[in-house]
């Protein structure tokens, strides 16, 4: 029971941090006007994403789906422990504070040579990926209050539309732009009905793809979206059942010990000032862990 309550609290935190994050005003311009056919509705999404508009995604959902996910969002708030919430968030903004620091001696250890690509991609990967957790950092999601009033349309808005632009802006500089199959979609409609749709979308040069749509509450969804989204909500709510304050206290010694020995490691690389230094101290902590890493995965032949 303790280790299924602390997998569900730690899930939790990552799929909150995974929905979308977001600072600014407490409303937002009226939403885009999602259009009443299945292949207009996949257009309208492609277009707004391609411009950086993922509030665009809530728009697209029915009204049900959104209080699902807005239930969700405040039972949580509610059973997390605010302890270990803000701990955990406080060692995410000393590991970005301290990475952002050290980026430096980090690239030029020997440690980084050892990982894939050269030098120039793995010094964009990491201040792209150090900028991106900087933006999430500074949302009020980062608080359980915040999180509890959450304005998901409003946040996908403000720092989602953050986030897509620094990541078109890294893939850019590898010479590509993520953009430009979303503006490029083609969708056509090979079967249709008052409640149901077949269409064709092709992207690219991909295979084109055949996707089932239906029409719930005045959106067009996926079916197998529709389908699957009772058991998801069910499954959901199981979960956060499962987080009463008795689990919660049981697992919390658990997770504080796991924290405490990240915010060591953290303390560690804060403490380094050279690259040779860091190389003898850090280098064989990490090459540690992606050997238990590798190890852990599946093996072929």
């Amino acid at each position: 029971m303790q280790a299924t309550t602390f997998r569900v609290a730690v899930t939790a935190i990552l799929c909150v941090s995974l929905i979308g994050c977001a600072k600014g005003g407490d409303t937002t311009a009226a939403g885009p006007k999602i259009p009443d056919t299945a292949d207009g509705t996949i257009k309208a999404v492609a277009t707004q994403l391609a411009d950086s508009h993922p509030e665009i995604l809530w728009e697209a959902l029915p009204a049900s789906y959104r209080a699902d996910i807005n239930e969700l969002t405040a039972t949580f708030a509610q059973k997390m422990d605010p302890q270990l919430y803000d701990r955990t968030m406080a060692v995410m903004n000393r590991a970005v504070q301290v990475l952002q620091e050290k980026k430096e001696i980090i690239l030029q250890s020997e440690t980084m040579a050892m990982t894939p690509g050269d030098a120039e991609e793995k010094a964009q990967a990491v201040g792209s990926a150090l900028a991106m957790a900087q933006t999430f950092l500074d949302s009020e999601i980062t608080t359980l209050q915040g999180l509890g009033a959450v304005n998901w349309e409003n946040f996908l808005a403000t720092t989602g539309a953050s986030l897509m632009q620094q990541v078109s802006a890294f893939q850019m500089e590898e010479g590509t732009n993520p953009m430009d199959e979303l503006r490029a979609l083609q969708v056509e409609t090979l079967e249709s009905s008052a409640e149901t749709a077949k269409v064709r979308i092709t992207a690219g040069d991909e295979e084109p793809e055949e996707v089932e749509m239906v029409r719930v509450e005045e959106r067009w969804v996926p079916a197998e979206m529709a389908e699957e989204w009772p058991d998801m909500m069910a499954n959901a709510r199981q979960k956060l059942e499962e987080m009463t304050p008795e689990n919660m206290q049981q697992v919390k010694g658990q997770a504080l010990m796991g924290l405490a020995m990240a915010e060591g490691l953290i303390e560690q690389v804060a403490a380094v000032d050279s690259v040779e230094q860091f190389d003898e101290q850090i280098g064989p902590m990490i090459q540690g862990m992606l050997g238990s890493m590798a190890g852990a995965m599946p093996q072929e032949g």
